[in-house]
């Protein structure tokens, strides 16, 4: 089968930004085992168009003319050209921003079997970032990237989402009338790189949480540093470490304040950028895994953790209680709850048995997010969507 993934691709496979870039990594590679793929980079800024062969699985990368993500757009009928050129026999294309939908009306115009992978809902990032946050910039992200995400759900016929959490998304989408079309649905979780299945962990005589995910306000770190202050109270020895990618600098310096007039800055580091091997030896070193999420339609990292056997302490918004199940794999609070928060970390900190319980049961979770297993539940996917395209 000749497979067309359409998607942000890392620049390096050292160093993986979010969960899309790991969802189209991890699945073209697993597919180029026995498939040829062509995977067809987001148009990046300050990029260079280049195309990079290895073996079956070949990567083709864009420049960004302008100075933001809305100008990629332009590169759209390039890359449209480029693709049918390659007469694939199914075109998937992750997300629901702007080019995902220009690329998927054109594709689907030109009679290619053509599907979408859901990520989550844009809408519901934005309206949650503008309730957070009244301002003009959040205001306009919210009317244009709604506009396109309602546009291309209205086109498609075909979509693949990650928890039941999604699907139950659009179709409340469809119950108001904010998309006319609803589509056939599968749930099909994102999986996570076969190195955490396998990984045996270390743990340092000091307790060490773990928080995994970009430096954004979605991500909820400043609540983790809040509940953390709580617990550094009651377990001095308690260090806390938060890597990810660094997207929104202002969030960053709150975060740094926060620590800095608690006097935690021996307590917490802030690594952004890192390195995957870096990223591995801190999975491995931890005690527990913490995310303190304002939305999440399934959320990687906490696989990633569960598969090293990390007990998750995490939030019960979007797909995450889809996820981890709260008191077997991890302890579940509500979004902006510190206390609870910080006493669920408490609770597995001071408990042994129970960290080790649910190290097991996160562990056995995890097994059913290889990307051997999702990647064959794809598979078939694509063989009904090339099916009922003839």
């Amino acid at each position: 089968m000749n497979i067309v993934q359409v998607g942000p691709f890392p620049l390096s496979a050292d160093c993986i930004r979010g969960g899309v870039e790991s969802s189209v990594f991890g699945l073209a590679k697993e597919f180029a085992y026995s498939h040829i793929v062509d995977v067809f980079d987001f148009p990046r800024l300050a990029g260079k168009d280049t195309v990079e062969r290895q073996g079956s699985l070949t990567i083709h990368r864009y420049m960004n003319p302008g100075k933001y993500n809305q100008d990629a757009i332009e590169r759209g009928k390039e890359m449209l050209r480029d693709i049918v050129a390659l007469h694939p026999d199914v075109v998937h294309i992750h997300g629901t921003g702007g080019i995902s939908g220009a690329l998927y009306n054109a594709v689907k115009f030109y009679g290619i079997p053509v599907l979408l992978t859901v990520h989550g809902l844009l809408h519901v990032e934005k309206m949650n970032a503008l309730r957070k946050h009244l301002s003009l910039k959040h205001l306009y992200q919210l009317v244009v990237q709604s506009r396109a995400e309602f546009d291309v759900l209205n086109q498609a016929q075909h979509i693949i989402v990650d928890t039941e959490y999604v699907a139950k998304q659009i179709e409340q989408l469809h119950d108001r009338k904010k998309i006319s079309n609803l589509p056939w649905m599968y749930v099909i979780p994102q999986g996570i790189q076969s190195q955490y299945l396998s990984l045996s962990t270390k743990p340092t005589k000091e307790p060490i949480i773990l928080s995994v995910g970009s430096i954004s306000q979605r991500k909820g770190h400043l609540f983790l540093i809040k509940a953390f202050e709580k617990v550094h109270s009651k377990i001095p020895a308690a260090r806390l470490i938060i890597a990810g990618s660094l997207t929104e600098e202002t969030y960053l310096a709150k975060m740094k304040l926060e620590i800095e007039n608690n006097r935690l800055q021996n307590s917490v580091d802030i690594l952004t950028n890192i390195s995957q091997e870096e990223l591995l030896r801190h999975y491995q070193t931890a005690s527990i895994y913490a995310l303190h999420s304002q939305e999440e339609s399934q959320g990687i990292a906490l696989v990633e953790a569960m598969a090293v056997g990390l007990p998750v302490v995490s939030t019960t918004v979007g797909g995450i209680p889809f996820v981890v199940k709260n008191g077997e794999s991890g302890l579940l609070s509500a979004y902006s709850d510190v206390d609870s928060f910080a006493h669920n970390i408490i609770r597995l900190l001071d408990n042994e048995d129970l960290r080790d319980k649910m190290s097991l049961s996160a562990r056995e979770i995890a097994q059913n997010y290889s990307w051997t297993n999702i990647a064959q539940a794809i598979e078939t996917v694509y063989n009904r969507v090339i099916s009922s395209s003839i």
